[in-house]
């Protein structure tokens, strides 16, 4: 079952988890999106956290995570509707049920619910066929991601889209801009 939760509450787990399922290539177990996401978990049957996912809500946010990919500005965003984009989703390995999945399917229904006209993420190459039969298409090139260590593991992410929205349908909640900012500072946790 998967199910919303409070960031504040629940940081030290999101951040276990993450630990254990992205062994190598995690720059930031926490960044600065995590403030302002809705977190979602995944529940086993004895109610233990199992996985974790989050959503950005682009009405939410002056930009999303994929609009600050340094290596991914070519991206072409939808100029209009919400989007809202998938990130994070990572799960202890299980023998009885395919968490990845049950996450995934959570989020869309999520978006559907939040009259979303797009969901966006970021897929591997392994994942990107299970995404594509749930009707995302790629809309970019591949990319090596600033918040994984991609340059050394050598793993692409690839821009991935979910439409909600028929052509021609124009949603009222417009996207923000991605923000140009000067020098940032990171902070690694």
């Amino acid at each position: 079952m998967v199910q919303k939760i409070s960031f504040h509450e629940h940081r030290s787990i999101i951040a276990q988890i993450r630990r254990e399922v992205y062994t190598t290539g995690l720059l930031h177990e926490i960044d600065e999106f995590d403030e302002f996401a809705h977190h979602f978990a995944l529940f086993n049957s004895a109610k233990e956290i199992t996985g974790v996912i989050r959503m950005l809500r682009s009405d939410e946010v002056p930009r999303l995570e994929l609009q600050s990919e340094s290596d991914a500005q070519d991206l072409v965003f939808p100029q209009s509707g919400l989007i809202m984009e998938v990130s994070r989703g990572c799960a202890r390995k299980s023998t009885t049920s395919m968490p990845l999945m049950q996450l995934a399917v959570a989020m869309q229904q999520y978006a559907k619910e939040q009259k979303a006209a797009h969901v966006v993420t970021k897929s591997g190459k392994r994942l990107l066929p299970l995404y594509q039969t749930m009707g995302f298409r790629v809309f970019g090139k591949p990319f090596y991601s600033d918040w994984f260590d991609d340059r050394k593991t050598g793993l692409l992410s690839i821009p991935i889209i979910y439409d909600f929205v028929k052509p021609g349908v124009v949603p009222a909640v417009a996207v923000p801009p991605p923000q140009q900012h000067e020098e940032e500072e990171v902070l690694v946790w």
